[in-house]
Formats: structure tokens, sequence, C-alpha cells
């Protein structure tokens, strides 16, 4: 049997290398090539986490676990049962390679490096006989009469011929197209887990501050749903970053591209209920040091800089103390440490780390075993599929996932 997948990444590589473990264990004799259009492999793996790659995130519950994909989390349940996140760090751990969590959840190989993810892959395709092409540009795929698929390659004169076909080309345009033309719906594409740029006086200078429990809001004219996250927000040069902000980006991905990326993001600097209980976070404050002057003492969550810059916001000199300010002045305060809002400018995206919202459409796959509805021996994992997760480790667990499941079944039939 000759099976081939399209796409030299983390679900490309996954799925070869379940499928080689399972010919072996069932004494089967079959050919498995992965098809790279690019001189490299395991790109996103490479540069994932900052070269550490974010292999999976620390939920062993399935249920939990689905509930941190905008698209995707219903399908998704069942796929969890038979390989979660538990199971890729046996994976790995089988294989010489320790994950740790960190205190977010994110776990990452104990070297810290991404490297050792890929040299995990690669030595274990070798050693099951996955041969991996790179420089092979799949351009199109047919069916011929003995219903085999015939894959055209750039520059080959002859067509490649396989049984079973997985397709784990991620958010590259040529596999949207190559699932088209096997008959699949490619769901409305839009840019997910990214920053927003933001032109504000109060972000001016503070390049790099962060902020460890924000809440933030983003608001679009005509739509009524309310997207809002929690955790730590970074404010950068064009504007504002961090987990909440790129989880925000990917539950309201397709809203803010349908809006051109115009509407408010509402920041909740340190995450408290109300802006009443900011107003008696400065109250205490002020009880304990009317001697003092303002600027010296933020609320704690709050550093110096950004404090200095909320209280010129406000039109408060630097040289006011505490006994200075009447509670309407607080107040005044409290409600800009607890709503502050922003003009949504644009986005940012993060090079070749980004994630794609849309693709494959859910309705025409079987999520027991990843086969196409519509195409026999077809196949397909990873970000190609209508799935995508918010920041954390949660993309690769669905090319881990989907992919092994497609092998299973490849190697099942």
């Amino acid at each position: 049997m000759k099976i081939y997948i399209i796409g030299g990444g983390a679900a490309g590589f996954f799925g070869a290398i379940r499928c080689a473990q399972r010919a072996k264990d069932l004494n089967l004799k079959v050919s498995i090539d992965i098809l790279e259009a690019s001189p490299n492999f395991l790109k996103k793996v490479r540069i994932s986490g900052g070269g550490r790659c974010n292999v999976t995130h620390h939920i062993y519950d399935s249920n939990k676990f689905s509930e941190n994909y905008p698209r995707g989390s219903k399908e998704l349940k069942s796929p969890f049962s038979q390989f979660q996140a538990l199971n890729t760090v046996e994976w790995f751990k089988e294989r010489g390679v320790d994950l740790v969590a960190e205190s977010d959840g994110r776990m990452f190989p104990k070297s810290n490096s991404s490297e050792t993810i890929i040299d995990c892959f690669l030595n274990e395709a070798k050693k099951l006989g996955v041969n991996y092409k790179p420089n092979l540009n799949v351009q199109a795929v047919s069916l011929n009469k003995d219903k085999k698929f015939l894959l055209t390659v750039r520059n080959e004169e002859q067509d490649y011929a396989c049984d079973k076909l997985l397709i784990a080309t991620g958010s590259s345009p040529v596999g949207y197209k190559l699932a088209k033309s096997l008959g699949h719906k490619i769901t409305n594409l839009a840019p997910s887990l990214f920053s927003f740029k933001l032109e504000d006086s109060l972000l001016q200078g503070l390049s790099g501050t962060s902020f460890k429990e924000a809440e933030v809001y983003v608001k679009i004219d005509g739509v009524k749903k309310n997207f809002k996250q929690r955790g730590p927000v970074l404010i950068t040069h064009w504007g504002l970053s961090g987990p909440a902000v790129l989880k925000i980006s990917a539950w309201a991905a397709r809203e803010l591209k349908e809006s051109n990326y115009k509407g408010r993001l509402v920041v909740n600097w340190l995450g408290l209920k109300n802006s009443e209980v900011s107003f008696e976070l400065l109250k205490s404050i002020k009880s304990k040091s009317e001697k003092s002057l303002i600027k010296n003492n933020p609320p704690e969550g709050l550093t110096k800089a950004f404090w200095e810059k909320v209280l010129i916001k406000n039109d408060f000199t630097l040289t006011l103390k505490w006994m200075d300010l009447s509670y309407k002045d607080l107040r005044k305060i409290a409600e800009m440490l607890t709503n502050y809002s922003f003009e949504i400018k644009g986005k940012n995206r993060y090079k070749d780390e980004f994630v794609e919202c849309g693709g494959v459409s859910l309705k025409e796959i079987n999520f027991k075993t990843m086969e196409s509805k519509v195409c026999n021996n077809l196949y397909f994992a990873g970000e190609i599929l209508d799935i995508d997760g918010i920041t954390g480790g949660f993309n690769f667990q669905n090319a881990w996932t989907t992919s092994w499941l497609a092998a299973n079944d490849i190697m099942k039939q």
C-alpha cells in the first residue's frame, strides 16, 4: 500500500510516524512518503513559543481541553477521548523527551528548545522507514479509474500515485485548493492569534510594560456577541499584545475581519471586578498615604511609569499629594483603570507563527477517523481543517490528535 502525506509540518510528521508504527505492529508492508513544498520541514514547530515549542497544554480533561477552540470545540471532544494531552506527554516521554508544564499550563520540552522536538520526529521517522522529501510542490490531485490518487508535482514529469492520501498542509493556500478540487468546501478564512494596533498617548514610551491579570473586551458595531478574555497583557511598540489579547483575537477572528478590524478594545488593567472596587482600592491607598506624592504610590500591579501616564492623562500634576485628591478625582481614575477604551487601528501578526481561522468544512469530515465524507481514502489533519485554538499549545494538540486518528484508520483499512 502506498501512502502520501502532503505537508511536512506537525500533523504531517505525527501522522506519518503513527502510520509507520502501526504498519510495524501489524507486520504490514507499506510505503509512506511525506511531500513538503519547501526546503525545510517542521517550520512552525521550530519557531513556536519563541523557539521553545509549546507542545501542548496541561489540561488532562478532554471536555475542558476542547473548550479552548473558538472553532472545532464540539467536534474535537470525541477525538480527544482517544488521544489527548496526557497521551502526547506519554508519547514524547517514551521517546526520551520530557515535557514540563509552566504555571500558566503551557508545556514545553525540558530542554526549552524546539530542536528537541524536531530531532525526535526526524529520528523516529527515519527509524520507522518514513520517506520525507523536501521541495516537492503538489499542484493538483485527481483520481484515476482505479480510484487511486494521482498527484501532480511541479517540475516533475510523472504523476505520483497512492492508495491513501493525508492532506496536512496547515494554512497553506495550496492545501485549500487541493481540498476544493476533491469536492470539499472551504469556510471563510480569517487571521487568528494576532495583536492589536492602537494609537494612544497612554501607551507611548511604555513598550515592554506588562499587566499580569488584566481583562480585555472587544466591541464591534452591529455585533451582539460579547468577547472577553482575562490574563497577561503587554504594551508593544504598535499597541497591545500578550495572552489575553491573542486569545480574544481568536474568539473574535471572523467578526473582526468582517468589520475590517474596526472596533474598540476595552481594557481593565488590574482585572478588578468593576470601577467601584478600583475606587475602594484607591481610597485605601489615599487613607494610608495622604502626605505622599500620588505618583509614588501606584496600585499593586501597575508600574510607576504607567501610573504616571494615567495621572497625566487625567490632568493631574505629578507634584500632587494623595490628600489633594477628592473622591470625585479617585472615581475618575478608577474608571480609567477599569474601562479604558481604545479605537482599534488594525492587527499585527507574528511572522510565520500565526494561525488561520477557517478551512475544510467540519461537516464533511468523519471525526472518528478523520476521513473525508466526500472522497474515500482521503484524510485531513491539523490546521487545514476549520479548527483553531487559542494560544497555549492547543493548536499543536489538534495536529497530534487528528493526525493520530487519521493514521489509525489508514492502517486499519
